[in-house]
Order: structure tokens, then C-alpha cells, then sequence
């Protein structure tokens, strides 16, 4: 059996096992400057822009900036955060099919729709110190509660969801509205670089079953990425090489591993059968 490790330097690989948790001192920073930058984003945007499709593809950039609105504003206290989720105020949304989160995730854009990028701006602003404090307030007892991710078989707890997958959401929704409107997305090591390398630490809990011990080289580039052994410590015996982003639109479901094989946005080497395999199951929450 060839494996990569015969025709590729996996030296400065790390195993993705060893990324470090999201720490409890790291929560409300990294929430603070993703924040700052995706306001420094959404203020640049022109009426143009504001309609413009994106890869959600039921929202324009417009209604991704009301969803993060009402992320902000959901969490500046505990009874306002349970309301985004209340499933009888989500009763119109679920008859028309939609699960649970996407419910709530459309009525709140749906709130907004009458609202000027001026007033979603400011709903951000007035309200992001009382929304870290808010993060910080949350329960203890409730943090542990898990719920299931709709689509999935996945289950996460309310504790990852407010500090670190809403912080990750918040990313991605910076990465789509850059995509849409022709702009290049502000990336530095220590901050996104640090989202990402939380994502592959995800994504590394979720094959280590699947990969039966096998280990895949995930090589990453741009200013958020890395390299990472995924599945194990042993030499690789597939490599894929992906942008930052784009393998962050895949594990969103924003690409799918086909999309992502025929537009060429992955480079394999090594097993490509075990690549394939990998891509198809890289599926993080966002």
C-alpha cells in the first residue's frame, strides 16, 4: 500500500487530536475581534451589495447580516436566547417544512426585513457588550445540555453552541458575504487561524471511526491555514490540499465533496478512494 508519506513531507503536520480545546479565557475575545471585523465588513457595503445571493442560498447578504443581528441581540439575556428558539413562535416556519434551527433562524431575519443596514448595524453595536456579558451569565447547568443538530446524527451541547459555533457561525457568514459582494476576507493566524484549527479538531472527532485507525493529511493554505493529520498518528496514506476557505464552504455544506472534486478545489494525492471518503464525511456545525 503507497502512502503519502513516501512522496510528501508531512513533517510540520500536527495531529488534529492535539488542537487544544476552545478555553473558557479564549471565548469572549475571539468573539470580540470576529465581531469588530465583521462589522468593519458589513460597514463598506453599498445598497448593491446588500441584495446580492449568497451561498445560503435562501438569504442575501442583507438577511445573513439580520441573522447575526439577532445572534447578537439573542444572547444578551437568557430569556431572549430561549425566545429565538420557541418552538410555538416557530410554528408557521416548521409547518412549511423547516426544521427547528432553520425555523428560528428565518424568523428572526423575517423580524428584521423593514430594517435599514443602519439600524441592523446599530443593533450590533449597542448591544455586543451586553452579548459577551450574556455569554459568560449563561447557566452552568443548562451549558451541559446537548440537542440534536437537525440533518445529522450529531448532538451538541448549548455550552459549544453560544461559545465557540456561534463565533464560527459569525466566521463563515464573513466569508459569505465577502464571496458575494467581490471582496477579500481579513485572515490572520492568531484569530482565524484559530477558528479553523477548531473546525479540523471537529472534524477529527467525527472520521476517527469512519478511518479505522488510517490517518489523511489535511494541508490547508491562506493565512488561516495549517496542516493536520486527521484520524490518527500514523503516516498518511492520502493527502488533500484545499484554500482555508473553501474547505470551511464544505464542512458548512455550503459545497458538496462532488462540487468540490469536479470544480478541482482539492488536490489528492496518495489513496484517492480514502480522500474521497474523507471529503464526503467532512461536516462540521456552523
Amino acid at each position: 500500500m503507497t502512502r503519502v508519506s513516501q512522496f510528501t513531507d508531512y513533517s510540520a503536520a500536527q495531529p488534529a487530536a492535539a488542537i487544544p480545546k476552545l478555553a473558557p479565557p479564549e471565548v469572549i475575545p475571539l468573539a470580540r475581534v470576529e465581531l469588530e471585523r465583521f462589522l468593519a465588513l458589513v460597514e463598506t457595503l453599498t445598497p448593491a451589495d446588500l441584495n446580492q445571493p449568497t451561498d445560503c442560498t435562501l438569504w442575501s447578504v442583507k438577511d445573513i447580516i439580520a441573522h447575526q443581528a439577532s445572534h447578537v441581540f439573542g444572547l444578551t439575556r437568557f430569556g431572549e436566547f430561549m425566545d429565538q428558539f420557541n418552538p410555538l413562535r416557530a410554528r408557521a416556519y416548521t409547518a412549511r417544512g423547516m426544521n427547528g434551527l432553520d425555523a428560528a433562524n428565518q424568523r428572526q431575519i423575517d423580524l428584521r426585513a423593514q430594517w435599514s443596514l443602519a439600524q441592523l448595524i446599530a443593533e450590533m453595536r449597542d448591544h455586543r457588550e451586553a452579548s459577551f456579558a450574556g455569554r459568560q451569565r449563561f447557566p452552568a447547568l443548562l451549558r451541559r445540555v446537548t440537542i440534536p443538530v437537525p440533518g445529522s446524527n450529531l448532538r451538541v451541547s448549548l455550552g459549544d453552541l453560544i461559545d465557540n459555533i456561534y463565533t464560527r457561525d459569525m466566521w463563515m457568514h464573513r466569508a459569505d458575504i465577502c464571496r458575494a459582494t467581490g471582496r477579500e476576507m481579513v485572515q490572520t493566524a492568531d484569530h482565524d487561524g484559530r477558528i479553523v484549527a477548531l473546525v479540523v479538531r471537529e472534524l477529527d472527532r467525527t472520521l476517527n471511526a469512519s478511518l479505522n485507525g488510517q490517518s489523511v493529511l489535511y494541508r490547508l493554505t491562506g493565512p488561516a491555514g495549517g496542516a493536520w493529520l486527521v484520524g490518527g498518528n500514523n503516516p498518511p496514506e492520502a493527502t488533500i490540499t484545499m484554500d482555508g476557505l473553501e474547505f470551511n464552504r464544505l464542512a458548512s455544506g455550503r459545497v458538496s465533496a462532488q462540487q468540490v472534486l469536479d470544480q478541482g478545489l482539492a488536490q489528492i494525492e496518495g489513496r484517492r478512494e480514502l480522500a474521497e471518503s474523507a471529503l464526503r464525511q467532512t461536516v462540521v456545525l456552523y
